[in-house]
């Protein structure tokens, strides 16, 4: 099939969302924007040999195999994930998609079929993108829009010392399996902001694995931390391997999210949030540094380790 013919049919069943105004098959799309609200913008990939290999095709060290399905949820469900992080919910994508040339129409049908998934589950529209062929492998890119009360977006950069550490989920189950196979915390993050309100002072989702992107927090916020191992919720996967711990501060794309929470709110939060949260720590002074308690007390320096793209 042709080019042509492959974006009429995908545009055909493109969802849709009241923000767009004008959506596939113009040059721009144009999104209305709501009053007393603030837009949050993420652009995200993956790239095939780097993130996956396509199903089918010889194996590539770790790197896990994907279906064409998957590859799309995941292209928009990484991107998602950065909004959760931001306390905002998704208006519009915007996705650009690379094969390789001589790739069959069935693959990017199913790609497609992936991302209008996503977008159904998570109510966002699709609202444009770009298709090319060459001679690299598939890669898909997101730019995808999102939208939250104005002067509310959290960020990595507000936690102050005496937050609580709160993470969603469990964490340490991506190699299994989860990298593929995950929900973007966008109905946790609605409901951490309708019970703590401006209680949230920052927040990241941990892509990175927990190590990492707790330093990207402690950074950003000029805080140290002390997180307790024994209070980390680590996945049954995890867990089996013998090394769970090890898995949820190295490994990356659990897709959690990673909070810093006034105290009282905390308390709130645990007390009544409907969705799995556990308190795992605390920010502290800056300059103090970063420390794993582990479950005998002793005091270690937590590593800055964690998934790195070189």
């Amino acid at each position: 099939m042709s080019e042509l013919a492959l974006l009429k049919e995908f545009r055909a069943g493109a969802p849709t969302h009241p923000a767009i105004r004008v959506g596939p098959g113009s040059d721009c799309a144009v999104l209305t924007c709501t009053p007393g609200h603030e837009f949050t913008y993420k652009i995200d990939q993956v790239v095939e040999g780097t993130h996956f290999v396509l199903a089918g095709e010889a194996p590539s060290g770790p790197i896990p195999h994907a279906t064409p399905r998957q590859v799309g949820a995941k292209a928009l469900n990484k991107a998602l994930s950065d909004l959760a992080a931001a306390g905002s919910w998704p208006v519009a994508a915007m996705v650009s998609v690379n094969v390789r040339k001589g790739t069959p129409d069935a693959v990017a049908r199913e790609l497609y079929q992936g991302l209008v998934a996503s977008c159904v589950a998570f109510g966002c529209g699709l609202a444009g993108g770009d298709y090319a062929v060459s001679e690299n492998g598939l890669s898909v890119s997101v730019a995808l829009i999102g939208s939250c009360p104005a002067g509310s977006a959290w960020t990595r950069a507000g936690g102050r010392p005496g937050d609580v550490l709160l993470v969603t989920g469990s964490l340490g189950g991506s190699l299994a399996g989860k990298h593929l196979d995950f929900t973007p915390r966008l109905a946790e993050a609605r409901a951490i902001r309708a019970l703590a309100g401006a209680g949230v002072h920052a927040c990241i989702d941990i892509t990175d694995g927990l190590a990492r992107d707790l330093k990207h927090l402690c950074d950003e916020s000029h805080c140290g931390a002390t997180v307790h191992a024994a209070r980390v919720p680590l996945s049954d996967a995890a867990v089996a391997t013998g090394d769970g711990l090890g898995h949820a501060l190295c490994d990356g794309e659990d897709f959690e999210l990673l909070l810093a929470v006034e105290p009282a709110a905390a308390a709130r939060l645990l007390a009544e949030s409907p969705r799995p949260l556990t308190a795992i720590g605390t920010l502290d002074e800056p300059g103090t540094g970063r420390w794993l308690v582990l479950p005998d007390g002793e005091r270690r320096a937590l590593p800055d380790v964690g998934y790195e793209h070189r």
